[in-house]
């Protein structure tokens, strides 16, 4: 066997174009159909190969370039943004890049063997398993990585997707996947036996898109929404490259934006809380450091102190938080600090999930690499925390913050609303994905808020969203955006956020989905290996005394 055999499979444009199709699926494209299409060409292929030993090596060979191409076209973007920053750029792309084409091959792998073994319906085995798939890539501790699920496709049509409440966006997926199937099971049916056969896949086509798309719209109607809270979202839009060459320049920078930008609210707005982006703060640490010692940057913090003094209003924004752990020594944090008028700050919530290689190298202590120029991973993890709460106008709100790609995680946003969140506060610096330049601009711009969006359908909240350089928005409990930002273009504005009174299904129990998924997965796979246990020891031997393997039919 050659080279190409080992890599490629054959008949291997099935998959190319299914990778093909799944990546424009996702945000910047948004491509309704592809959701639900997408995953055909990859299913027919599955189901054309043998039930041997060697149609499931072909099988996990074909998941693996599926993968390949699916989340290469995806997550380019890391390399773009990491090239200039570190030196772990190429690995900490071509890293997650093959464990995930690894992760789809295990799952075609998976779906071959049980379906060679018992024969269940595709319709049944896939959703399980590529559902399973994606609960263990957003469960793998320091590089869990649930970035652009299969359900997270559709933010941009909430209308469709108000089930995400009950299911939460791994739900969405399974859906989307059975969907998927069922295309598929339509189109094999037509090409065995003809338009007859096509009745009973469309069918149930017909009744699996029916059923959560009428509860979604249901839900649009029947929602009761109010607003909670008036919040100021501030865009500074500071280059990336001139935050990393000189820190100095890009805070004056973002302070006299700041002051730009707020000089033209209305006299008459008077937000409760005015949100600031991710590391707004972020040349100096601003806690004091007593044993170091270091006196916490005054000048930064009298700056945001004066600003909630001056809009008479509380504030949430970025910097660089630190625990003194004595003799010198101290652990930093990607921080969030929330000041109130007369107080200063009065909270600090530091950064629970750590963005791989960047900001923490995984598994190792962070220490490790203090000493290594460019080589990042020096954060400490974050603790979680309850809401905070703030003063407005009708009494009070409560919002739970989420740094950065933390808007990815679902058990977070379940987190703060279960210990009682009004609404959600993301704050975020993007200009790492892209420069003003329209062709310098990566998709990650557009796939990164789309989290949002099914983060405010799962709990029923609304959120509010500051990029440094955007995508700024608010997201109300629907999921519908509004006063969406231009990408690096300094901008500000004032908005209702909103709430319900809710504590939905997925709130109160979780990604019920994924778990009875990846369970089912494992005992479906429990099943195929003691069923081959059983076969070898009642097959005939050879004179070597060796099983003799079928070399047709299920193996």
């Amino acid at each position: 066997m050659n080279w190409r055999a080992r890599i490629v499979p054959e008949r291997a444009a099935p998959l190319l174009l299914g990778g093909v199709l799944m990546g424009l699926a996702h945000p910047p494209f948004h491509l309704l159909v592809t959701s639900f299409v997408a995953l055909v060409p990859f299913i027919v292929w599955l189901e054309g190969l043998p039930a041997t030993a060697e149609g499931r090596r072909q099988a996990r060979q074909g998941g693996f370039l599926f993968g390949l191409v699916y989340y290469t076209l995806v997550l380019y973007w890391l390399l773009v943004a990491l090239v200039f920053y570190t030196w772990w750029a190429f690995f900490a792309f071509l890293a997650p890049i093959l464990i995930l084409a690894t992760f789809m091959s295990w799952v075609a792998g998976g779906i071959h063997l049980v379906r060679a073994r018992f024969g269940w319906p595709l319709t049944l085995v896939f959703p399980v398993f590529w559902t399973a798939g994606e609960v263990l890539r957003a469960h793998l501790l320091d590089v869990s990585f649930p970035w652009m699920q299969l359900g997270d496709t559709l933010s941009a049509y909430p209308i469709l997707v108000g089930a995400a409440d009950l299911v939460g966006s791994r739900g969405l997926s399974f859906w989307l996947v059975l969907a998927n199937a069922l295309v598929a099971s339509g189109f094999l049916a037509y090409r065995a036996g003809g338009w007859r056969a096509l009745r009973q896949p469309a069918a149930g086509l017909l009744l699996v898109l029916a059923i959560p798309i009428a509860y979604s719209v249901m839900r649009w109607q029947t929602l009761d929404v109010r607003p909670v809270a008036r919040v100021g979202v501030i865009q500074p839009s500071v280059p990336q490259h001139l935050r990393n060459t000189d820190r100095t320049a890009s805070t004056d920078s973002a302070f006299r934006s700041t002051a730009t930008l707020i000089s033209a609210w209305p006299e008459r707005e008077r937000p409760d809380l005015v949100v600031f982006p991710e590391t707004m703060l972020g040349a100096g640490i601003l806690d004091p450091l007593p044993s170091y010692p270091y006196d916490g940057w005054p000048e930064a913090r009298a700056w945001a102190e004066g600003v909630a003094e001056a809009l008479d209003a509380e504030v949430a924004i970025g910097g660089r938080g630190a625990d003194d752990l004595g003799d010198g020594e101290y652990q930093s944090f990607n921080s969030a600090f929330h000041l109130r008028p007369g107080a200063g700050i009065v909270n600090r919530y530091d950064k629970r999930f750590l963005v791989p290689f960047v900001e923490r190298v995984p598994f190792m202590p962070p220490e490790w690499f203090q000493a290594i120029p460019y080589a990042g991973g020096n954060f400490g993890v974050g603790e979680w925390q309850a809401p905070i709460e703030i003063a407005t106008e009708a009494g009070s709100a409560a919002y739970g913050t989420m740094i950065c790609y933390e808007s990815i995680f679902s058990p977070l946003a379940r987190h703060y609303r279960r210990n009682g969140a009004d609404f959600l506060v993301n704050i975020t610096n993007d200009s790492w994905f892209g420069r003003d330049a329209w062709w310098s601009r990566s998709s990650a711009l557009w796939q990164h808020p789309a989290h949002l969006v099914m983060r405010s359908i799962e709990t029923r909240m609304g959120a509010a969203r500051s990029g440094n350089t955007g995508i700024s928005k608010i997201v109300d409990p629907l999921g519908r955006v509004s006063h969406r930002t231009e990408l690096f273009e300094p901008a500000s504005f004032v908005a209702d956020v909103s709430t319900t009174d809710e504590l939905t299904v997925y709130v109160r129990f979780g990604d019920v989905v994924g778990t009875l998924a990846a369970l089912a997965a494992l005992l479906a796979l429990g099943a195929s290996f003691l069923k081959d246990r059983t076969r070898r020891r009642r097959a005939p031997r050879g004179a070597s005394g060796k099983t003799v393997e079928p070399t047709s039919g299920s193996a």
